[in-house]
């Protein structure tokens, strides 16, 4: 399964990461900036950095539904399935 190719400018991703940190209290803005920076440094992959936003937004639907704009979820998906066949 091929990933989507997403196209997210800089700015938007800007706004986003704005909106997050208005909405939520400062600790987690803090564990919502480490998992982004996990994830850019590869420690994380797409699937566990969408495990972990999943959870640090459980109480903000629409930022979940605004975060989903910036994975690409074929990606997610495959990711998820690898991982499955393992178990």
């Amino acid at each position: 399964m091929a990933a989507e190719k997403l196209t997210i400018d800089h700015e938007e991703a800007v706004d986003f990461v704005r909106k997050v940190q208005k909405r939520i209290n400062k600790e987690a803005y803090k564990d919502f900036l480490m998992t982004l920076c996990a994830y850019r440094n590869k420690c994380k992959d797409v699937a566990d950095v969408y495990r972990d936003v999943v959870e640090q937004f459980a109480d903000y639907p629409d930022l979940l539904e605004g975060f989903h704009r910036f994975l690409p979820t074929s990606e997610v998906i495959a990711d998820l399935e690898s991982k499955l066949q393992i178990l």
